[in-house]
This record gives C-alpha cells, sequence and structure tokens, in this order.
C-alpha cells in the first residue's frame, strides 16, 4: 500500500511524463488489451491447414487453387487494414 507521499511522488510524475512526453503517455494509457491486436493471420493460416486435405480430395487441383486464392485475399485484407491502421 502506497503512502500519501509516494502518490504525491508517483502523481508528479505521470504530470511530467505527460508534460515532456505526450505520445508516450497516450500509448501508457490505452491499456494492454488495446496493444495486442488478434491473431489473424496465425487464424487464416491454421484455416489453410485444415481446408486443403478435404479441398484437394473433393475438388482436386481446381479446389485447392481456389482455396490458396482465398488464403491469399484474406492476408491481403488482413495486412492492408493493419497498414490503413497506423
Amino acid at each position: 500500500m502506497l503512502n500519501d507521499e509516494d502518490r504525491r511522488t508517483i502523481a508528479e510524475l505521470e504530470r511530467r511524463i505527460h508534460l515532456t512526453d505526450p505520445d508516450f503517455a497516450a500509448r501508457m494509457t490505452g491499456g494492454p488489451a488495446a496493444e495486442v491486436p488478434f491473431p489473424m493471420v496465425a487464424v487464416l493460416c491454421a484455416a489453410l491447414f485444415i481446408l486443403v486435405p478435404p479441398a484437394m480430395l473433393l475438388f482436386g487441383w481446381p479446389g485447392l487453387i481456389v482455396v490458396v486464392d482465398l488464403f491469399l485475399l484474406g492476408i491481403t485484407v488482413v495486412l492492408v487494414r493493419r497498414h490503413l491502421r497506423r
């Protein structure tokens, strides 16, 4: 538990950080949940790994080409959206 003097010291440090480096202060107030994106690329890779054998068995090479094209489209959309958010 912090005493009153420690709380005042921390408040003063926070105030100085907000004044000297507002970008850093804004990143730190976002919280850890805001910094961790959903692992969509990993999900798409897992979906590709799961869908390739059934697509190949059921539809042959054309089915495999369609699955890989959809995978590449999904990866492209995810990467473009991440780039535009920055």
